[in-house]
């Protein structure tokens, strides 16, 4: 078996969510789980808001993907 280790780099909303969620049947479903997560959570948004996150961003930052890592845990 092969172990990967996670790289804090810049990702999409889509590739990201789909390492947090990689049962999930579809990419869409996926990022819809991602969303709720980070809605559920006020200290993540506040904290993604700080950085320049919007809503419909598409690409989170490497800062971004740190914050979620901390709050959220390795994909």
């Amino acid at each position: 078996m092969y172990e990967t280790t996670f790289r804090i780099r810049p990702y999409s909303k889509r590739e990201l969510a789909s390492l947090y969620f990689p049962e999930t049947p579809t990419v869409d479903s996926a990022v819809s789980n991602l969303r709720l997560w980070m809605k559920r959570n006020g200290e993540v948004l506040e904290r993604l808001r700080e950085t320049g996150y919007r809503t419909h961003s598409k690409i989170f930052t490497p800062r971004q993907v740190r914050i979620l890592v901390e709050i959220f845990g390795e994909p």
